[in-house]
This record gives structure tokens, C-alpha cells and sequence, in this order.
């Protein structure tokens, strides 16, 4: 008898032989149906829904200012982390393009409220619209809504700093042209509209924006009866969105990011340093001002303008541009000053004929100083299926976020300077984040420092820093920032803070 192989096709045996094989065949071709050996710390290949979410001067011990139902639920129900660190200056403009870029405004040229161009020869500020939405002020980063866009995302913006300019020709699906009058309701309306788009318009990516907290810190102070009010208000809104988001079957399911953009401290109206009483402003450019004065040379020299001003007041410190503290990372972008001056904490810097017009209680409070400083400090809350309920992170970076919105949506991360590392640990983790805390004594006082899996933060006098771990072993772990380090072994601590040497510091009791 002749082999199968052989067998003639009009054969009815072979025939059913081919047959049964081409079945067999098409079978094999399909896909198996397994148990997933993905890795856990993943986003699903399905994009999950992202919503970013900015409460505008939200500091980050405001949480206790009045109850707050909604953010507590975000809170119970995923991550907080003690504070957000952001960059310099802490004004909305340079860190909300911050957050969603991944880069120091150094690099991405957002460098202020109010800003000049040497190149262009421009000025930028706030109140300029054509200049609000022009994409060449906003050129130097990648904002997380082109990524997305660029990569077969949707994205949606109801506000948001960059959002409503054409960044290298691509602009968010959807998206508004600021309107700070805008109501509160109708900005979660358009969001939960967005949201029941069918599911090839619906965004992927979506912010919101809210600033009466913000404003209502500048006029009144933090901590004021005003500014809780504004954080019960944002958060009767936000209630409304979570229940929106729950009678859709989308809370849980979707990540929903909380963050502010910067603290707010107070202003005294005596707290001034007049500008020109050291230095002849006709003859310079002074581009921004209040905490920080962004000084060009014109008809002055860059080193007579520091001279000028170094030493002229005991709460002012100055610095040519590229003598900038290496831990502002703010020295090389063309739109960096020549000279950069800055204020002691609740002190601001102007100048007497604008000073003549002010009311003595027209501004109370403030922000722009150096972000280490705690009352400098953000909220940042994350909820989702990435992160686990009742999860706790010493303070972040919000250099960071960029890369943390880029993985949760699946998304290639284009260039940046933030990292994924401090929150790889946090995700999709089975167990709840504790914070571990350590006190020290140490010959310069008491250091406290706040430890999570992969980075810590440092609480120094009325800073805190944020570090990255990069050495552990047994008997010691150790953290580092620029211009910053931070030793623990079992004979104490030891640490680095903008080149002064703290320690050796001697252990209290450690707690969680």
C-alpha cells in the first residue's frame, strides 16, 4: 500500500486524510487561548483612560483646610504622595509644562509667567493671547497630548498651559481656548461628554484645569477662609465628576491624576525690594518679577548688573546665568536670563513707580521661590486599576509625571528628564506603599527623611528634597539629586544639601 504522502487525492480515504489535516492545520494557526505571562507592571494593551487634573495653588497641606469628600476618596481608594517638588520658578506656566513634557523649563524655554526672547526679539506674558497661542513659545518640549496624538491617541484639554497652541502642528482632538470664567459644572459636563463619545472619538487623554484656589491664595493668603472655601467648591465639582465617572462604570477603570502646580506662601507689603534703588532699570531689561527677577543687559554689563545687586539687600541673592544652583537645572535655554535675582521666602522683588499704585492689601499671597520649599510644594493623588488603594509615597517630582502618563497610556515617551524609577514600585503593586520614616539629631539640627521603595525625601529646616536611591547593600542605602546626597547606615546618617555637610547624625526611633 502506498504511504499517505502518496496516496492519490480521488481516493476517498485520502480525501478525508487532507481533509482532517487541513483542519488540523487551521487549528494550530489560532491564536491560544492562555493565561496571560505579561508583566503585571504593564498597562494593558487596550489604552486605559487618563485624566489629568490641576487644582491651581492647591498647597499640599491644604487637605485639612475643610472636608474635602471627593479628594478623600481618590485618597482611600489609591495613592497620595506627601507633596509634589516642582521647578523653577514655581509659576504655572513653567510647571504645568513641566508636568506634562518631562522637562525643566531650562530646556523647555517656558521659563516664566512673563518671559523674553532674544532671538525672536518678543515678549511673552499671560496676557498676550496671540503669544499664549503661539506654538514657537512652547516648541522646546513635547507635551503628553502631541505624544498621544502622534501615536493614535485621542486627547481632549479643557485648559491647560500649552494646550490651545499648535506644538510641532499637532493640537489635542478636542480642546478650549482659555476662559477663566468658565463654570466649574461646565467644565465636568464636557469632560463626562467626552467621555461618552463613542469608542473611536472618545479621548484617551483628557486635563482639567481649575484656578479659583490659586486666585484666591493670591488675595487673601494661603490658609484663608477664602481659600477654603474655593477648595470646598472645586471639590463639591469633583464629586459630581466622580459620580459621573461611577454611573459610567469609568472609576476604577480609568486612571484619574490630582495635581497642583505650585504652593503659595504669604506677602507682606513691607517685604519689598525695590529694584531700582540698586540699579538704573533704563538701562536693563527686566522680563519677570515677584520672588525672582529675570534681569537682561542692554546698555549694562552683565557683571556691572551683579555687582550692582550682590550684597545690596540682606533677603536678595543674585547670580550671572551660569552661576544658577545647579539643582534649579535652569541655566541653558536662550530664554534663561543674563542675571537671575531672588528673594528670601515671603519677601518679593518690584520696583517703586508700580509699587506707587498698589493697594497696600492687594496681594497676600504668593509663589515662584525655590521649589524645595515646603510651602513651594504640590498635591499630587493618583487613582486607578495602577495603583493599589491606600497607597503612600514620599514627595515626588513633577519632572516625573511625563514618563508616569507615557506608560500608563502605552505610549513611546519622547525625549525628557524625568524617570519612571521612583514610581515602578507603586504600580500595579498587590500591596499598598508605606512610608518608612527616619528622624535624625544632627550637629546642625534635626533631619527627618521620608523613605518609599526607590527614592526618599529629605526634610531639611523649611525644605523638602527629593532623592533617587542608587546605592543599597546591607548594612547601608544611599540617595542622590544634584547637589544633594544622603547616607543611612547603622551608625546614623549623613547628608549633602547644596554643598553644606550635614552630620554625623545620630538615629531616632523609626516609624511608618
Amino acid at each position: 500500500m502506498p504511504t499517505d504522502s502518496a496516496m492519490p487525492l480521488n481516493n476517498p480515504i485520502a480525501r478525508i486524510l487532507v481533509a482532517a489535516l487541513l483542519i488540523m492545520a487551521a487549528i494550530g494557526c489560532q491564536p491560544r487561548q492562555q493565561e496571560s505571562t505579561s508583566d503585571p507592571s504593564e498597562p494593558d494593551s487596550a489604552t486605559t483612560p487618563l485624566l489629568l487634573i490641576s487644582i491651581d495653588g492647591f498647597r499640599h497641606d491644604y487637605f485639612d483646610l475643610a472636608d474635602t469628600p471627593a479628594l478623600d476618596r481618590l485618597i482611600s481608594e489609591g495613592l497620595k504622595t506627601d507633596s509634589l517638588h516642582h521647578v523653577f520658578p514655581t509659576k504655572t506656566f513653567p510647571t504645568h509644562y513641566t508636568m506634562v513634557t518631562g522637562r525643566h523649563p531650562g530646556t523647555h524655554g517656558v521659563v516664566a509667567n512673563s518671559m523674553w526672547d532674544p532671538y525672536r526679539d518678543q515678549r511673552f506674558s499671560l496676557g498676550n493671547r496671540d503669544a499664549v497661542g503661539d506654538g514657537y513659545w512652547y516648541q522646546d518640549g513635547e507635551p503628553i497630548w502631541v505624544t498621544a496624538e502622534n501615536q493614535g491617541l485621542t486627547a481632549a484639554t479643557f485648559f491647560w498651559p500649552g494646550s490651545e497652541a499648535r506644538i510641532h502642528r499637532v493640537r489635542p482632538t478636542y480642546w478650549k481656548p482659555y476662559a477663566g470664567d468658565t463654570p466649574h459644572g461646565e467644565r465636568i459636563d464636557q469632560v463626562l461628554a467626552w467621555l461618552d463619545l463613542p469608542e473611536e472619538e472618545r479621548p484617551d487623554l483628557l486635563t482639567l484645569y481649575f484656578s479659583s484656589v490659586d486666585s484666591m491664595g493670591h488675595r487673601h493668603g494661603p490658609r484663608a477662609e477664602a481659600v477654603r472655601d474655593a477648595v470646598i467648591d472645586v471639590d463639591s465639582h469633583l464629586l459630581n465628576l466622580l459620580n459621573g465617572l461611577e454611573e459610567r462604570d469609568l472609576l476604577g477603570n480609568m486612571h484619574i491624576i490630582v495635581v497642583s502646580d505650585h504652593g503659595m506662601s504669604r506677602v507682606d507689603f513691607d517685604q519689598y525690594i525695590m529694584l531700582d534703588d540698586y540699579l538704573d532699570l533704563s538701562k536693563v531689561r527686566v522680563s519677570d518679577w515677584g520672588p525672582a527677577a529675570q534681569i537682561w543687559a542692554t546698555e549694562k554689563s552683565v557683571d556691572d548688573i551683579f555687582r550692582a545687586l550682590d550684597g545690596a539687600h540682606p533677603n536678595l541673592r543674585v547670580w550671572r546665568r551660569e552661576d544658577i544652583p545647579q539643582r534649579y537645572r535652569f541655566g541653558s535655554h536662550h530664554r534663561v536670563p543674563d542675571v537671575l535675582a531672588e528673594a528670601d521666602l515671603e519677601w518679593m522683588i518690584s520696583n517703586r513707580p508700580f509699587m506707587a499704585g498698589r493697594s497696600r492689601f492687594s496681594l497676600l499671597g504668593m509663589h515662584g521661590w525655590d521649589p524645595a520649599l515646603e510651602e513651594m510644594h504640590g498635591i499630587l493623588l493618583a487613582h486607578g486599576p495602577a495603583f493599589s488603594a491606600g497607597s503612600r509615597s514620599p514627595a515626588v517630582r513633577s519632572i516625573d509625571l511625563y514618563a508616569l502618563m507615557a506608560h500608563l497610556l502605552g505610549l513611546e515617551a519622547a525625549d525628557n528628564e524625568g524617570s519612571l524609577s521612583a514610581w515602578e514600585p507603586l504600580l500595579f503593586s498587590e500591596q499598598p506603599n508605606r512610608v518608612k520614616v527616619q528622624k535624625f539629631q544632627c550637629p546642625e539640627g534635626p533631619l527627618s527623611v521620608r523613605i518609599g521603595p526607590a527614592h526618599a525625601s529629605v526634610h531639611w529646616r523649611d525644605a523638602i528634597h527629593v532623592l533617587d536611591e542608587v546605592e543599597t547593600s546591607p548594612d547601608a542605602r544611599q540617595w542622590q539629586e544634584q547637589d544633594l546626597s544622603l547616607r543611612i547606615d547603622q551608625r546614623g546618617a549623613q547628608a549633602m544639601i547644596d554643598g553644606t555637610a550635614i552630620g554625623p547624625c545620630s538615629a531616632m526611633l523609626a516609624t511608618h
